[in-house]
């Protein structure tokens, strides 16, 4: 891909657009223009050397989801379970069916739509030092030289905080092939062994794409990070449980941790030329973290009004929008907060929301597209009087200005 210079030469900008990042995000939006057909100047900048099969990207089908990403859903489940306390629970729904698919599979879409797409330039191996605005256009620093852009989307995440009234999330998986069947391809384990314990709520996810080929994951919500070697052994151990006598090779390992708090860089963002994107931009349920949709919404929405805008020969600042609405926002500060008051009650909480919501409103309010009568059904199956609880608590420390 060649070096592109269209409308914007005329008005001093390298290129229309430089995105910051090929993660689900940046990579979202730039499928998003294509499929508007947006013809300005576009460069997307990634500091790793090219497509990466290190995460897989789940989510609940529904109409958020474009076309083009069917073609490379790694794998759909229309059944998907709990366990705890040797008790099991599970779901099952035809349309909302539980999705996955791999990060390599989104760079390489992306890359082959690009081909024909003078326009638009993808830079590998290239890390951005800073964003700076500057009278109407932002000034990017990279490794390798300066780059101006009439915008700027960044959707790299920001480090961890070390105060905040939420929980992390952490996990530490490996993607196995084993001697013999091992695991029911039919049904995906969202929180196998759900459990409390020293570390906080733990649980094992398993991605079954064959009877012996799975994605297996030990995840604790935490107050703290846990280190990669604790969450090494916790898999270990429930390893043996799950695949017993039977040897199995490690294809690949994943390991992270995503904030289980509220994050929004855009409201304080007085940068025009600059919005932040992804988990900065608040697309992560923070209670779940999930974004993979809100991410596609986010991108449609922007996408939408990067086109909208092209023919402008002003610069003008691009709309903040928020993927996650206020109302699950403010659901999940409870729950995060009924959590924190105690960890010991999150197995109760996940465990009665699959004895008493119905797959579909489930599957509708982890991917925010309940409606009100969802929220109700999934209200009433919480314990109440923690909840309670945790809302007078939030009060006060609101009240006090905390």
């Amino acid at each position: 891909m060649r070096h592109f210079e269209q409308v914007t030469k005329a008005m001093s900008y390298d290129y229309d657009l430089i995105i910051i990042g090929a993660g689900a995000a940046g990579l979202s939006l730039l499928l998003a223009l294509d499929a508007t057909e947006y013809t300005q100047s576009v460069k997307l900048i990634e500091r790793r050397s090219g497509p990466q099969n290190d995460k897989i990207w789940s989510f609940w089908n529904n109409d958020s989801v474009p076309e083009y990403l069917k073609t490379i859903i790694t794998r759909e489940w229309q059944t998907w379970e709990i366990s705890a306390d040797d008790c099991g629970y599970s779901m099952s729904h035809a349309y909302h069916r539980y999705c996955s698919i791999r990060s390599e599979s989104l760079m390489k879409l992306a890359l082959e739509r690009m081909q024909t797409k003078d326009h638009f330039d993808i830079e590998f191996d290239c890390d951005v030092m800073s964003v700076e605005s500057i009278d109407d256009h932002a000034l990017v620093t990279t490794q390798s030289g300066q780059l101006t852009a009439r915008w700027v989307v960044d959707t790299r995440p920001l480090p961890l905080k070390t105060h905040h009234n939420g929980l992390l999330q952490c996990f530490y998986g490996e993607e196995i092939v084993t001697d013999g069947e091992v695991f029911n391809p039919s049904s995906v384990k969202l929180m196998q062994q759900l459990a409390s314990s020293e570390l906080g709520i733990e649980f094992i996810y398993i991605l079954p794409f064959s009877a012996n080929h799975a994605l297996v994951e030990f995840t604790c919500f935490s107050k703290t990070v846990l280190e990669r070697t604790a969450l090494q052994a916790r898999l270990r151990t429930r390893m043996l449980e799950i695949v017993g006598s039977k040897t199995y090779k490690i294809e690949r390992e994943e390991c992270a941790v995503l904030p289980m708090y509220h994050i929004n860089e855009n409201t304080n963002n007085k940068n025009q030329q600059l919005i932040f994107a992804g988990i900065a931009g608040g697309a992560m349920r923070a209670s779940t973290g999930y974004s993979f949709l809100a991410c596609q919404r986010w991108a449609k929405q922007c996408a939408s009004e990067l086109k909208s805008k092209q023919s402008l020969s002003v610069s003008t600042a691009l709309s903040s929008f928020t993927p996650i609405g206020n109302l699950y926002q403010k659901m999940d500060r409870l729950m995060l907060t009924v959590l924190r008051n105690d960890m010991g009650i999150g197995v109760t909480i996940f465990v009665q929301m699959f004895k008493k919501v119905k797959p579909a409103r489930f599957a509708r309010f982890m991917t925010e597209q309940a409606t009100i009568f969802d929220f109700i059904c999934v209200i009433w199956a919480m314990p109440k009087r923690a909840f309670l609880r945790a809302l007078f608590s939030r009060r006060k420390r609101i009240a006090r200005g905390e």
